[in-house]
């Protein structure tokens, strides 16, 4: 764990680590040079399981992960941002699953997002083996930092933990450098609780996130569709699969699915997949493909739904209920009406 002015969430975070059902472990915690209360709560901490380690100056995220990877003296490591949670088996389910499949260098768990209040499921997929996992990570980062478990000696053996040139990606960079080591798993258990609030990102800082997470996509797609494609692509999933931002021309739109589908046949082809692995790629990057059109219609394109329908290697896979679709697009004409409206006045 590591923290910076985290006093108002890190007791509820330590407090879950510490209701584990599984006791074995050690808790590792830095804190990069807070200025508020953090030191005295870290302080007041007696259990003898939890090693806090202070810096003098604060040296961002990046420095305080590496410098707590450090520090670690366990086989598996399990990370946990001061603002989230994890349930009390979150540590045992994960160790089991470890050390059940020695080919699995990461497992992560689902999450729950609490959010003013409420909790509330992730739009991402459900369930999935290893290929789920890793083509989800071509087209997305279906994986929450705060849920990850990991092999010690795995890292070790790339020669870096945290790279400073993926800020903020970096754990987006970890897991796709680990991916050429071994499998990626998630387990269906909702086991870690990602508390969404005010500070969690500037605008400032997202931007910085989706273009090192670009970064990282142009490297993995580069093999697949040639360098000069491979940067427009990783941009452009990153702005509107991973960041959610809707597509708002055709032209777009077009050259993002054209995109999805020449990395879907390159990736199914790279790793030597079978028909029924196919079949199921192919239906995540439908329903995928469909939640880009349709945020992207319900924005003011309602012509996108058209699209769509023209799309058959991706839309093949996978049909809308014709009541969503009738409900985006008259919400898109709609919107399409009043931006004409406003634009003439």
């Amino acid at each position: 764990m590591t923290t910076y002015n985290g006093a108002a969430f890190i007791g509820d975070a330590i407090g879950s680590v510490l209701a584990q059902t599984f006791h074995d472990f050690e808790l590792i915690v830095v804190d990069d040079a807070s200025t508020d209360d953090t030191p005295r709560i870290l302080a007041s901490l007696t259990d003898p399981r939890i090693r806090v380690i202070s810096r003098a100056a604060n040296g961002g995220i990046v420095v305080a992960r590496n410098q707590a990877f450090a520090a670690v003296r366990g086989t598996y490591v399990a990370a946990l941002d001061h603002d989230d949670l994890s349930m009390p088996e979150r540590l045992a389910c994960q160790v089991a699953f470890l050390d059940r499949h020695p080919s699995v260098v990461l497992v992560a768990t689902e999450i729950t997002i609490a959010e003013a209040g409420s909790h509330r499921p992730p739009d991402h997929p459900y369930g999935g083996g290893p290929n789920v996992i890793r083509w989800l990570l071509y087209i997305d980062n279906p994986l929450t930092w705060s849920s990850v478990m990991f092999r010690a000696e795995a890292v070790r053996g790339m020669g870096a933990f945290m790279r400073a040139e993926a800020e903020l990606a970096d754990d987006f960079d970890l897991y796709h450098r680990l991916l050429a080591i071994g499998d990626i798993g998630r387990l269906e258990q909702s086991l870690t609780i990602y508390r969404v609030h005010a500070s969690n990102a500037s605008t400032d800082r997202r931007v910085l996130l989706n273009a090192n997470a670009a970064m990282v996509l142009r490297n993995a797609y580069a093999p697949l569709l040639g360098a000069p494609a491979a940067g427009q692509a990783a941009a452009l999933v990153t702005r509107h699969l991973s960041e959610r931002l809707p597509v708002r021309d055709l032209v777009t739109l077009r050259q993002l699915g054209g995109f999805l589908q020449q990395l879907l046949l390159a990736f199914c082809a790279a790793h030597h997949l079978g028909a029924d692995d196919r079949a199921t790629l192919a239906a995540i990057t439908a329903r995928t493909w469909w939640r880009t059109v349709r945020a992207a219609v319900r924005a003011g394109t309602p012509r996108a739904l058209s699209l769509y329908r023209q799309s058959n290697d991706l839309a093949a896979a996978f049909r809308p209920e014709r009541g969503d679709a009738v409900i985006s697009f008259a919400i898109g004409c709609l919107r399409s009406l009043r931006r004409s409206l406003s634009s003439g006045g």
